[in-house]
């Protein structure tokens, strides 16, 4: 029992402390919060790549989760490193740049992807 409790305890602490640094409860952790294995693997996860990243800057992480927002046409991702990367020192041109970017990758994927298939039936 005291295991749960502590790790009950964790949670409550990780999901403060992401409340702190995003000024809102992002809905994938509000959710996991209700299954704790999965909720602790996710937060360890996302804590060090974009709370506590290692070898990028918060601003650089912030660019380039929106550039791979942009890639994938996230919403919700947008929604939350839009203003995560303007708060943390990104201009408006730089948040456009990762946009265009991840909105490039995207499109040479599809097209490099359809011209090989092209190219194989020739």
């Amino acid at each position: 029992m005291t295991g749960e409790v502590e790790i009950h305890k964790e949670m409550e602490r990780r999901l403060r402390r992401q409340e702190e640094f995003y000024g809102f409860q992002p809905f994938l952790t509000t959710f996991l919060s209700q299954y704790p294995d999965l909720f602790m693997a996710y937060t360890d996860l996302t804590g060090r790549l974009l709370v506590e990243p290692k070898h990028l800057s918060l601003k650089e992480m912030e660019l380039a989760s929106i550039s791979a927002g942009a890639a994938l046409g996230s919403d919700n991702c947008l929604n939350v490193h839009i203003g995560q990367a303007l708060k943390v020192g990104a201009t408006k041109e730089e948040v456009v740049e990762a946009m265009m970017i991840g909105g490039l990758m995207a499109m040479t994927r599809g097209l490099s992807t359809s011209f090989r298939k092209l190219s194989e039936l020739e």
